[in-house]
């Protein structure tokens, strides 16, 4: 894996974090409702990204269901890290190739051994 594939693998994996904080902070106050869509942080890898990308409580559970996986903006996959698993007109969910999964850890971080 090039040193640039490890660093786009590692921000989408702080972005992650990131949007976890914030559905953690709706869930537990219930501030939305229902009905309402989280405005995150696109996941992906890109350096300097600012995209937002809205997704329902529920889509953005079912997308960290699998921990290897990021919701990202239409157009922001990175086919050499990742491939995509599921399409939205407002969001793409993408799952992390073999090579990249090392550097996305479990809990939400990147991997500290890597």
């Amino acid at each position: 894996m090039q040193p640039w594939e490890k660093k786009a693998a590692l921000n989408e994996a702080l972005w992650r974090e990131v949007n976890e904080q914030i559905d953690k902070v709706d869930e537990s106050m219930r501030v939305l409702p229902d009905n309402s869509f989280l405005m995150l942080h696109c996941e992906c890898g890109g350096k300097g990204c600012t995209t937002m990308i809205s997704l329902a409580p529920a889509e953005y559970r079912d997308v960290r269901s699998d921990v290897d996986r990021f919701a990202i903006a239409p157009g922001h996959e990175n086919a050499t890290i990742e491939r995509v698993v599921k399409r939205t007109d407002r969001y793409l969910v993408v799952d992390k190739r073999p090579a990249a999964e090392p550097f996305v850890g479990g809990d939400g971080l990147p991997d500290s051994g890597a």
